[in-house]
């Protein structure tokens, strides 16, 4: 008997075997780019909601520090009349604070 017919089957058996595993490795790879894809997509949108929260609180405390000021002005724009005590519109707008 010849050896061959038996070489070219254990070498046609061997090729099969490494382009099977070629082939789950690429697939593999893929699948792993995909989900990666998707948490990277997932990250993005998460920050981008995070931003976009972190500008409505910093809109909100500008507009908080405005009307403070506004209080405030209001405040010391009211003249106390040479009287030892707060008028009442001034604690009254000390109070809304």
């Amino acid at each position: 008997m010849k050896p061959w017919p038996i070489l070219a089957a254990l070498s046609l058996a061997i090729l099969t075997g490494i382009g099977g595993y070629w082939t789950g490795w690429q697939v593999a790879d893929g699948r792993h780019a995909a989900a990666l894809l998707k948490q990277q997509k997932a990250t993005m949108e998460a920050a981008e909601q995070a931003s976009r929260k972190e500008a409505e609180r910093l809109e909100a405390q500008a507009e908080r520090d405005a009307l403070a000021r506004q209080l405030e002005d209001q405040a010391y724009a009211d003249h106390d009349g040479g009287i030892c005590s707060l008028p009442v519109g001034r604690v009254q707008r000390l109070n809304r604070r």
